[in-house]
């Protein structure tokens, strides 16, 4: 009986060996089509940027660089990391910056923040990587969490 244990045991870790890359590819290409989905959301119509753009550049004489971004309002980042938390718990850093739309170098002092104050939590996901979810320390953090401005609820 032991024989036959060890070998199941053997050919269950070459199986998830020979499948752990399709388990990795998979996080790789949800997190992409998440990307896309959110950049579809994010584009404007191609017509207007550059009538928009020609009005100001009259009206209002320099610009700033087009590399400058402007800064979210007071705790837009921090409701709209904790939104994409909650829509997908265990999403990876990488993943909330796509959802959420905040930069990955200002996502991770926030994520440590609210890590920190309890209403994140982290966890360690099947591939090894650091996933986010909504903080059990606050069950009605859920509920305080305003939806979000193009939800139908």
């Amino acid at each position: 009986m032991p024989d036959l244990l060890d070998r199941i045991r053997t050919e269950m870790r070459t199986r998830l060996a020979k499948l752990r890359p399709l388990v990795d590819e998979h996080t790789r290409l949800d997190a992409a089509l998440q990307a896309l989905d959110a950049a579809d959301r994010r584009t404007p119509d191609p017509a207007a940027p550059v009538a928009a753009s020609a009005a100001r550049s009259r009206s209002r004489g320099p610009q700033t660089p087009a590399t400058a971004r402007k800064r979210a309002p007071r705790g837009a980042n921090r409701l709209a990391v904790l939104r994409a938390a909650q829509d997908r718990p265990g999403a990876t850093s990488a993943e909330l910056a796509t959802i959420s739309g905040v930069q990955a170098n200002t996502l991770h002092a926030l994520l440590a923040r609210l890590v920190m104050s309890g209403e994140l939590q982290k966890e360690t996901l099947p591939t090894g990587r650091t996933g986010y979810a909504l903080g059990h320390a606050q069950p009605e953090a859920a509920a305080d969490i305003p939806p979000a401005a193009d939800d139908p609820a």
